[in-house]
């Protein structure tokens, strides 16, 4: 199956394909507040649908 996901801001938008086994709760307060999973595929399962220019460092919390 392919999925479609993206970043916080919807800048970056991204399809991967495979299937769902293992997912993780991710703690942060907005993924908490969505109720968002994390699932790790490898990084040849993934398409960029963003071009690659667009790409840039993306630092949690206060780490601007």
């Amino acid at each position: 199956m392919i999925y479609k996901g993206s970043c916080h801001c919807g800048k970056i938008a991204f399809e991967v394909e495979g299937e769902m086994k293992e997912v993780t709760a991710c703690n942060c307060s907005m993924c908490s507040r969505r109720g968002s999973l994390l699932w790790f595929m490898p990084r040849a399962k993934l398409r960029l649908l963003t071009p690659e220019k667009d790409l840039s460092s993306y630092l949690f919390n206060k780490r601007q």
